[in-house]
């Protein structure tokens, strides 16, 4: 209770979480001596606090903000935001953390609970090539086409590429984790990105409101999004790229690992590669992504309803890389000349172009 308010649990362990320096590894140090309430009244009193490798300038800096902060504010703060929070088994937790090896105390969430259907993490360089880039955003759109939900960890590169591909198809909802609170948007490039996750499917963190993306907090992230994949693909990785983290996680998990090779004199492969020469699975396509999780495609969408949706089917079918009239012609079973004709008026609106015999869609 607060002055006549009842306090929900969540909120005292947010408090708690909210605390400066203080980690899921510390917190859960912390409950193993009381519950998160008396937890929170021992250090805002100044009583004895032991916890392995805690010096008494954190405890003191523990008991300083404490001492300052109104739980119930706080919590009608978060609550404010549109932010559901969960505990450990509690309702609207992640059911496929339950069993995770290092599950969170605690998590965060705007937008829907994560649904139940198959998902795949695609992770990857910062720093990628424009054809890094462009495989995740393919892959993210024809998985989500497919009834698989993408996950990744919203950087720039290769995670933010992976969502707007996710997107554009408008279908399996997209699952975004992040190393932040839900209001600190990081990076900021990519907060038009957040929003349209958290309005399409699930924006998640293990952070409370307010907290900043302190380097520490990526690579906990990572075993979020290993343990809430069917799979990984690793699309673009330096030698040590932090996705290759993601992996780790992954393996520690028994998810299965796909990548996506890459020329040997690109230091953006050179993490991907030697994933391949270590066994993973290489990833050509599609087909690939879902035979890792033994998935079928669900039925994809006609022509009439591509066309309503304000995409030409002869768009659908080109996809996004470059392809050739005769290819183009196969794939739709159309005669050339009115597949020719089409192209001529959607190169003409600036869908596509033109370079030499090869078509090519515009983003």
């Amino acid at each position: 209770m607060s002055g006549g308010v009842e306090i929900p649990y969540e909120a005292w362990l947010t408090a708690l979480l909210s605390l400066p320096r203080m980690g899921p590894g510390r917190l859960s140090n912390l409950l193993e001596q009381d519950d998160a309430p008396a937890c929170w009244e021992r250090i805002r009193s100044g009583a004895p606090i032991q916890i392995d490798r805690v010096g008494g300038s954190v405890i003191d800096g523990w008991r300083s903000a404490a001492r300052s902060t109104d739980v119930a504010a706080m919590w009608q703060a978060t609550r404010a935001l549109g932010v559901h929070v969960a505990e450990l088994g509690g309702a609207g937790y992640p059911l496929r953390l339950l069993d995770d090896i290092e599950p969170p105390l605690l998590v965060f969430r705007r937008g829907q609970p994560i649904t139940d259907h198959p998902t795949v993490a695609i992770v990857g360089t910062r720093k990628c090539t424009s054809y890094g880039q462009r495989v995740a955003f393919e892959l993210g759109a024809e998985l989500a086409a497919a009834g698989v939900s993408v996950v990744s960890g919203l950087a720039l590169g290769i995670d933010a590429a992976a969502h707007q591909g996710a997107l554009s198809a408008s279908a399996a909802p997209p699952v975004g984790v992040v190393g932040s609170g839900l209001d600190v948007i990081y990076p900021k490039r990519n907060a038009r990105l957040w929003e349209r996750v958290a309005e399409a499917g699930t924006l998640l963190s293990e952070s409370p409101p307010g907290t900043q993306p302190e380097p520490w907090r990526f690579p906990a992230r990572n075993r979020i999004i290993a343990g809430l994949a069917d799979a990984v693909v690793v699309v673009e990785s330096h030698e040590s790229g932090g996705s290759l983290l993601t992996v780790d996680e992954a393996q520690l998990r028994d998810v299965a690992v796909g990548a996506v090779p890459g020329p040997i004199t690109s230091g953006s492969a050179t993490g991907t590669n030697r994933l391949l020469a270590d066994g993973a699975t290489p990833v050509l396509g599609l087909d690939d992504v879902l035979g890792l999780i033994g998935h079928v495609a669900v039925e994809g969408r006609s022509e009439s309803s591509a066309e309503a949706d304000g995409v030409p089917a002869l768009l659908l079918a080109m996809g996004w890389g470059p392809t050739l009239l005769e290819q183009l012609c196969l794939r739709v079973q159309a005669d050339p000349i009115e597949v020719a004709a089409e192209l001529e008026r959607l190169v003409a609106e600036g869908r596509c172009v033109r370079s030499g015999p090869w078509i090519e869609r515009v983003r």
